[in-house]
């Protein structure tokens, strides 16, 4: 048979037949394969790992076969995400008897892929994962504001190098509203019996996606709404004192600690607000932007552990573990416990884990400290943080169904 092939430059890189011939997954590897294709002059892209074959000097396509040996099901969800920091879910299963031992990816963002752009969609290989028959693809990856339709494709290679396929291109939709909310994200609106709770030294922070907002307010009331007294109320934007610092014109997000916020509000406009807000009262967050507004009222707990939550209550540990959310005044090691109805020590969580000051979480598997499933029944939670203001305690209530 007569084989027909030029190397000439497309996209600006030289692709080379004789490079694909000898079997190379990208311009680093070589190796050895078979080829066979219709008797037309090709060209051939030889840098992805896939063995891609770019495009024919007659407008026809072809692929190399992959190994129908190793299968990919996307997991990630086909729905419009309402967050641009997004956790890609892809299982590879293989059938080969042999491990799966190299993992690449590549992402394009925005429409109309274009897998041969390297500089735009490089290969990133991930490595954090146990080499397998089966693994987990899930790497978090932040995604461009504005663009709404990504891709992704992911390849996975078997221990003996000759066993490796790609992904068919997996699409990641971002919802169009990104670019037009404001959010706050804390004090995190997380209820307990009715009410919002946070440390009387809150982190005050919001999360937007929009690139054009150049200016927002920010303003603190006592009280449970806007109409109550006023503690603070200040425009920012580009031309702002810098010394606020709490504003970042370019990410289009807010984030401030309350304490330190206030210490420069106090030099900036002459006051002597105090640095912490007033335990067990009630204070609106109020921000405003061009796009809009959000709001948030909370009482402010202080002690060590401000509070405890544990949910869902009840749980089955057959299903799910127990998340355990708990509010540090101050930074502090934690140590978490667990008793049955009689006060018998059951469980430890956690022993002595640096925790930062502000809303925690940690969870517990329902096991006993021998690792048995414990019996279904009433159990208490003991949180103890200790920190820079000695030892505090806090315990909390939950039911387990098993």
């Amino acid at each position: 048979m007569l084989f027909i092939c030029s190397a000439f430059v497309y996209a600006e890189r030289t692709l080379n037949f004789v490079s694909l011939l000898n079997g190379a997954d990208t311009a680093a590897e070589t190796g050895t394969k078979n080829y066979s294709f219709v008797g037309q002059s090709v060209v051939f892209d030889t840098k992805e790992a896939s063995d891609y074959i770019s495009q024919s000097s007659f407008a026809s396509v072809f692929r190399v076969s992959q190994s129908d040996q190793i299968e990919f099901t996307n997991n990630t969800g086909s729905e419009d995400f309402t967050d641009i920091n997004i956790q890609l879910n892809v299982t590879i299963k293989t059938t080969a008897g042999s491990n799966i031992e190299k993992i690449r990816y590549r992402i394009w963002q925005g429409e109309n892929a274009d897998w041969y752009d390297y500089e735009t969609s490089p290969e990133i290989d991930w490595t954090d994962f146990t080499p397998g028959t089966t693994v987990t693809f899930s790497p978090t990856v932040s995604f461009t504001e504005g663009k709404t339709k990504n891709y992704f494709r992911v390849y996975a290679q078997l221990a003996d190098g000759t066993t490796k396929r790609w992904s068919d291109d997996y699409t990641v939709n971002i919802s169009e509203s990104l670019s037009d909310i404001i959010e706050i994200t804390s004090p995190e609106k997380l209820y307990v019996n009715g009410e919002i709770l946070a440390i009387t030294n809150p982190l005050i922070e919001t999360k937007t996606y929009s690139i054009n907002l150049t200016t927002a307010t920010v303003a603190l009331y006592e009280g449970t709404s806007s109409a109550g007294t006023e503690i603070y109320n200040v425009i920012l934007s580009a031309s702002t004192n810098p010394d606020y610092k709490m504003y970042d014109t370019d990410a289009g997000k807010i984030s401030y600690n309350h304490s330190d916020f206030i210490a420069v509000y106090n030099k900036i406009e002459g006051k002597s607000l105090p640095l912490t807000l007033t335990e067990n009262k009630v204070y609106t967050l109020v921000v405003t932007t061009t796009a809009g507004s959000d709001s948030i009222t909370f009482k402010a707990l202080g002690g060590g552990v401000a509070d405890v939550l544990t949910y869902p209550s009840p749980f089955n540990p057959k299903k799910e573990k127990i998340k355990i959310r708990y509010l540090l005044a101050k930074d502090a090691n934690v140590t978490i416990k667990i008793y049955d109805k009689a006060g018998k020590f059951v469980a430890k969580v956690i022993q002595s884990e640096s925790r930062n000051a502000g809303s925690n979480e940690d969870e517990w598997d329902g096991k006993n400290y021998a690792g048995n499933s414990l019996a279904t029944g009433p159990y208490i939670c003991e949180v103890i943080a200790k920190g820079s203001n000695g030892e505090n305690r806090r315990y909390t209530a939950f039911a387990l169904v098993n």
